[in-house]
């Protein structure tokens, strides 16, 4: 919620402030936002809501004793044990993925750092 500032009389558009003191800071693209950010931010975070979703629920689905299609083993604090397919257990393995991406947007932001600049 905006407040605006009272000077002479007269109330200015250009002159509004947050009613909390603070305003916002940050970082904008100058011009229109690249393909490649919002691209590697919503890979980012799906492949995060996947994981967090999967492991999170992986008592539901998985099986607790091994078979021919579930071999892969994937052990819990408390002790549990679960079987999944083996790709699935690649992929629960692979944290690698959104560290990657997370250096690929953090490499990408400083190789384009002339068409960042301060928002706020």
């Amino acid at each position: 919620m905006l407040a605006t500032k009272m000077l002479g009389g007269r109330l200015g558009d250009s002159e509004k402030i947050p009613m909390n003191g603070y305003s916002r800071l940050g970082w904008r693209f100058k011009g229109k936002t690249p393909l490649w950010f919002p691209l590697i931010v919503g890979l980012l975070l799906a492949d995060s809501a996947l994981h967090f979703g999967l492991l999170f629920t992986v008592s539901k689905w998985a099986l607790s004793s091994p078979d021919a299609l579930h071999s892969y083993r994937v052990p819990f604090r408390d002790g549990a044990i679960y079987f999944i397919q083996p790709w699935l257990g690649w992929y629960l393995g692979a944290w690698w993925i959104s560290v990657g991406l997370l250096a690929i947007l953090a490499v990408l932001l400083v190789l384009n750092r002339g068409q960042l600049e301060r928002a706020g």
